[in-house]
């Protein structure tokens, strides 16, 4: 029994210690649990007031906000963001950040590009990202985002947008302005440093569009010191000149002329809707609707152009833009009138200039044509004393009667040999004044090449035994027909064969080669002489050009020096060519002559007529040697002249009498009755073409043959004696065995 009551006992006093333990723990826990309840209410309460804090924050940035998890899942935003993208609360409520994103690709420009980044960070992560999104409405927001960790996980994203549509409208402000103020600077250096119109109706008008905002300009400018009847130049901007055209600005017509008249600045927001632009249009341009135009005027308020400028759009240009444009326009007028000033007193003293440098290549000019003209005039005086020292010594031998016939001979061929000379100096210098006044002309006819050359090899065949050259000539087999004149062609080649042996030492060699393709032919004349001197190559053809003599060619000295010239002027009115070159092989020149091939259409009825005409003058031959003598008067006011031609033609057996002018030429007519007249031109009292038609007038019957014999020679020359009434034309000297053809011919 004790031990059971020593059990409850012991039972009873633990029961009692686990109760006390209850109750304390119990009312411990309680403590607890009113503390912990305390700590969350101050918690709760601290927790609202964050959130109440963050909210604030959100709605009172200026930056619209949205928050996001990693699952696009929207945890927060602000309400600047949704008027920014004027979104739905009913939208906001599905807290989906990519029907969000399906709204606002709406308003983005690029809408796909808008979407494609926003699920490029979304994969990628990255810690920021920012983008320039430009809405459709022409707002301009920036759009950055971070990430947000919590205990170094990835909780989510903050994405802010800003509105910077009027930052942006500023700096586009500031940066027009600065590039206004450039272009003003630029453009007034270079009004006031450039002289060149077209230069500074560029630069102004390229200026002026781009300040005024146009999209097309012209500038009409007048580059005459009056601007008058002179057509306006333009410079184009803001598209090609050849589009110009076509850009619908007004060319002429009512509202161009009123610029172009001086009338202030014309301004049209709608240029279509103006009566005055009907007019102008034309069908198919491309429609200008805002227009401005501003006078541009010199500083006498002269008008010199215009400015225009045009915009597709309506209501583009402003004051402001009017303000710049007309302030361009003074500055373009002045600096333009000083540019026009200039051009004009440029091309003044261009032309002093221009003056200046004709009058001193003129003074130049007269005094190399006075020194070749004293040279010609003393080379003409020595070149006529040669030949007349041997004519007066033979008249002095005939003087003195000598009567050996071998002195007598020899006397009469020297005379002819000068005489010769003489008439080919007299020739040439008349050739010259043909060539001198284009009046050297051609009598054409179908030739034979070989025929000129064989003449001239007779002509040069002297000159070229005399000083011992061998001389070679290589032709064709077949014949070369040309269409040529016959001596005048020979008198070419004469010249050319002449001067090479003249310019050649004895003993030297000249060689004539032809040859001919289907084109024309080329007659090529070398020799081994001195040749032409390098300073002479490119004038050896020019006149009273002469090659230097030398030791070994002491003939060298003399002549006109209007032989080659002659050859050139020929070649080239037969439609060829000429030029001088030095042989390949040694000392000596080469003269290449190129000829055209006869024209197919030519015919011989030249030459038959020239054979015809020859015939004419043939003597009569009659049978048994009967001889028929004329009655002739001969009139020459030089009485030596008439003299001697009256003894000739008496020697030959006719009865002669002579008559020393126009007057007399007419008694003796009438009273002589002459079946043949010789009659000067140039006499006193009556010239030969008076006496000529006085003569006719006699009205004899037969009528005499009246032939001009004179110095004059000129084409103009005989066309006048034939109009006087003569039946032909001698120039003095005259050939004997010519004379005696005609006294001897049956008329």
């Amino acid at each position: 029994m004790q031990a059971s009551d020593d059990e409850d006992r012991l039972l009873r006093s633990v029961a009692l210690q686990n109760a006390q333990s209850i109750l304390r723990a119990r009312q411990q826990a309680e403590g607890v649990l009113v503390a912990a309840r305390d700590g969350l209410e101050q918690k709760t309460t601290e927790l609202a007031l964050s959130l109440s804090m963050v909210r604030a924050t959100l709605e009172a940035s200026r930056d619209g906000i949205l928050v996001t998890d990693d699952n696009a899942h929207v945890t927060g935003f602000n309400q600047l963001y949704v008027r920014m993208w004027g979104l739905s609360d009913e939208l906001m409520a599905f807290r989906d950040h990519e029907r969000l994103l399906a709204v606002a690709s709406r308003q983005v420009d690029d809408a796909q590009h808008y979407l494609d980044r926003v699920h490029e960070i979304y994969r990628h992560s990255p810690a920021e990202s920012f983008d320039l999104l430009q809405l459709r409405d022409g707002r301009v927001y920036e759009r950055s985002s971070k990430i947000q960790i919590v205990e170094g996980q990835h909780v989510g994203r903050v994405w802010v947008f800003r509105d910077i549509t009027e930052q942006r409208r500023s700096e586009d402000a500031l940066r027009k302005k600065a590039r206004v103020l450039e272009l003003l600077n630029k453009t007034g250096t270079i009004l006031t440093a450039k002289l060149d119109v077209r230069m500074l109706a560029q630069a102004v008008i390229d200026a002026a569009t781009e300040i005024s905002g146009a999209k097309v300009g012209v500038f009409f400018y007048n580059t005459a010191a009056r601007s008058g009847d002179s057509p306006f130049l333009r410079t184009v901007a803001g598209i090609a000149e050849q589009d110009f055209d076509s850009c619908g600005l007004p060319q002429a017509g009512a509202l161009f002329d009123l610029t172009l008249s001086g009338a202030p600045l014309v301004h049209l927001d709608d240029l279509t809707k103006d009566a005055r632009y009907e007019a102008a249009a034309q069908p198919g341009t491309v429609p200008i609707r805002s227009y401005l135009a501003v006078p541009v005027a010199s500083g006498s308020a002269e008008v010199i152009g215009g400015l225009f400028f045009g915009h597709p759009d309506a209501g583009v240009f402003d004051e402001r833009a009017e303000r710049l444009v007309t302030g361009i326009a003074a500055q373009a007028g002045v600096s333009i009138d000083n540019a026009r000033l200039y051009e004009v007193a440029r091309q003044a003293a261009q032309e002093r200039e221009k003056l200046l440098d004709n009058e001193r290549a003129a003074r130049s000019e007269a005094e190399q044509m006075s020194r070749m003209k004293d040279e010609f005039l003393a080379m003409l005086a020595h070149e006529l004393r040669n030949p007349l020292a041997p004519l007066r010594a033979s008249a002095e031998i005939l003087r003195l009667g000598a009567d050996d016939v071998a002195v007598l001979e020899r006397t009469r061929a020297i005379m002819e040999r000068q005489i010769a000379h003489l008439t080919r100096l007299v020739d040439d210098l008349l050739d010259v004044s043909r060539i001198s006044r284009g009046k050297l002309g051609l009598h054409l006819e179908p030739i034979r090449l070989a025929d000129a050359i064989s003449s001239a090899a007779e002509t040069s065949r002297p000159v070229l035994l005399e000083r011992q050259h061998v001389f070679t000539v290589t032709m064709p087999d077949q014949p070369i027909v040309l269409t040529a004149d016959l001596v005048r062609l020979s008198q070419a080649f004469t010249n050319l064969l002449n001067n090479a042996a003249k310019y050649t030492p004895e003993g030297g060699a000249v060689e004539l080669h032809v040859s001919a393709d289907a084109q024309g032919v080329t007659v090529s004349i070398e020799d081994n002489g001195i040749g032409v001197p390098e300073h002479l190559s490119t004038r050896i053809f020019d006149m009273f050009v002469q090659g230097e003599p030398s030791p070994a060619t002491p003939q060298a000295q003399g002549g006109l020096g209007i032989g080659l010239t002659l050859v050139r002027k020929i070649v080239e009115m037969h439609g060829g060519s000429i030029r001088a070159e030095s042989r390949s092989e040694g000392p000596g020149s080469r003269f290449i002559v190129w000829l055209p091939m006869a024209d197919t259409a030519a015919t011989p009825a030249a030459a038959e007529s020239g054979t015809a005409q020859a015939a004419a003058l043939a003597p009569v031959r009659h049978p048994a040697g009967v001889f028929e003598p004329r009655r002739i008067l001969v009139t020459d006011d030089n009485v030596d002249a008439a003299v001697t031609l009256a003894s000739l033609l008496g020697m030959l057996g006719h009865e002669v009498r002579t008559a020393h002018d126009g007057a007399e030429a007419i008694e003796a007519a009438a009273t002589f009755r002459p079946d043949i007249i010789f009659l000067d031109i140039g006499m006193p009292r009556m010239d030969g073409y008076e006496a000529c038609r006085r003569i006719r007038a006699l009205r004899q019957a037969p009528a005499p043959v009246i032939v001009a014999l004179t110095g004059w020679g000129q084409a103009e020359d005989k066309r006048k004696a034939q109009e006087a009434g003569f039946d032909h034309h001698f120039t003095k000297p005259v050939d004997p065995a010519r004379l005696e053809a005609l006294v001897g011919s049956n008329f």
